[in-house]
């Protein structure tokens, strides 16, 4: 009998090398994509030997379609793929005008389009089986909107959207879908913006390690949660963001962005 197969983008480090590690230790084979080879690579060879699995490694760019190629035609080749994890991803830390659009449109392929073209691919067998899991790891940001957030944030929030509309398509074959939605991690995200420093400094921010975010993770997926929001402490943020008046809410996120928008104070 052929062992389940789990395909996660973005898996060199924090939250995607944490859905590998816990795939591993369950005894599925992995495909984990990345940009970095030797940290992969890395990653690959310690989760086989740790637990004796088959690790498939892709090298994939996916801020352009023909970057994703690779990634689709394992896809094809892969007997059984059960999970798809969707957790590539990357912050900038410029505003909109700062950036050359290009810079723009290479996070929505990363972030949007990427992840639809996975999606698209892994869904028919798993319809065909009739189970299977995908997880489109969004964030917390999708409900805040912020100076130098605005694509991040807007790409995390049709995440969530499409991944609230796909469970309602595909839940009467029996597959799981969720959109992770992951506050403050200690991942390399911070640290490759460059706020990493920062962020630590600020003592109202509640950070989670990525393994504790992953177990959130899979625990609400069981439950049949789709939206997966982990930690208290995010919960109240979420709650503070959506529901605090817009002008206030304005006013407390400019000063807190205030040295990128160049304010005083």
């Amino acid at each position: 009998m052929n062992r389940q197969t789990a395909l996660i983008t973005g898996a060199t480090s924090g939250i995607g090398k944490a859905y590998a590690e816990y795939f591993a230790r369950r005894g599925y084979d992995l495909i984990l994509t990345g940009r970095r080879k030797e940290v992969i690579t890395a990653v690959a060879r310690e989760l086989k030997k740790a637990h004796g699995i088959a690790v498939t490694v892709v090298i994939a760019e996916l801020s352009n379609k023909e970057g994703v190629r690779p990634v689709l035609r394992t896809i094809e080749k892969a007997g059984d793929l059960s999970v798809l994890i969707n957790n590539a991803g990357y912050g900038e830390r410029k505003l909109f005008i700062n950036l050359p659009v290009q810079k723009h449109l290479d996070m929505i392929e990363v972030h949007v389009n990427a992840a639809l073209r996975l999606i698209h691919a892994a869904l028919p067998r798993m319809i065909n089986k009739k189970n299977g899991i995908i997880i489109n790891v969004a964030s917390l940001g999708a409900y805040a909107p912020a100076p130098i957030n605005g694509i991040y944030g807007g790409t995390k929030s049709f995440l969530n959207v499409f991944t609230e509309s796909l469970h309602m398509e595909v839940r009467r074959y029996g597959i799981k879908v969720q959109s992770l939605c992951p506050g403050f991690t200690r991942t390399d995200f911070h640290r490759k913006m460059g706020i990493e420093e920062e962020m630590k400094k600020n003592r109202m921010i509640h950070w989670m390690t990525p393994e504790r975010v992953v177990i959130k993770s899979m625990k609400r997926l069981g439950k049949g949660k789709v939206i997966c929001i982990p930690g208290i402490r995010n919960k109240l943020f979420y709650a503070l963001a959506r529901f605090m008046p817009r002008r206030l809410y304005y006013r407390m996120t400019e000063k807190l962005y205030g040295s990128y928008l160049g304010l005083s104070g």
